[in-house]
């Protein structure tokens, strides 16, 4: 005696629910569209659609970056929300007073040292170019990581709160 294919799927499921439901009929899950990070181009916005974040601030190279001004007033707050997101981004390398002693720091190429002249003449926008494209050696860019008006934050931070 010959069992229709239906039948037997049936009872197989009655047999064992668990079981058969990762049969052939179940890999829409595996046959899908789907993005690989790190590999594939980043994926575009959508046309017609609006920021929740604001406008971006385009920067296309360091010397343009003098230009822009900080959107983010310097207040108590500000210098709170940016210490508080300096510990958490940039003092594992550049240390807890920025002088470049933060403990990747010290294993492998020093940072540079927030609190030196260097840092400090520079313009608000160089240091947020710095942030977001990063730096001239090693350091690594932060646009994906930080939000642009957090980045501002921190440049507060570097600029007017770390150090003094």
């Amino acid at each position: 005696m010959r069992i229709r294919p239906v039948v037997f799927y049936c009872l197989l499921i009655l047999i064992s629910p668990g079981h058969s439901w990762g049969w052939p009929w179940t890999t829409d899950m595996f046959f899908q569209p789907s993005h690989k990070a790190q590999e594939d181009k980043a994926l575009e916005i959508p046309h017609g659609t609006t920021s929740t974040r604001g406008r971006p601030i385009l920067i296309e190279d360091r010397a343009q970056s003098d230009e822009v001004r900080n959107p983010i007033s310097l207040n108590k707050e500000s210098l709170e929300r940016g210490k508080w997101l300096y510990t958490t981004y940039c003092a594992v390398c550049h240390g807890e007073k920025g002088v470049g002693d933060g403990v990747v720091g010290k294993k492998y190429v020093p940072p540079t040292d927030l609190t030196s002249e260097y840092v400090q003449k520079k313009s608000e926008g160089n240091i947020y170019y710095a942030i977001t494209y990063g730096g001239l050696a090693i350091m690594p860019y932060y646009r994906d990581s930080i939000l642009p008006e957090d980045r501002w934050h921190i440049v507060n931070y570097i600029k007017y709160g770390l150090g003094k």
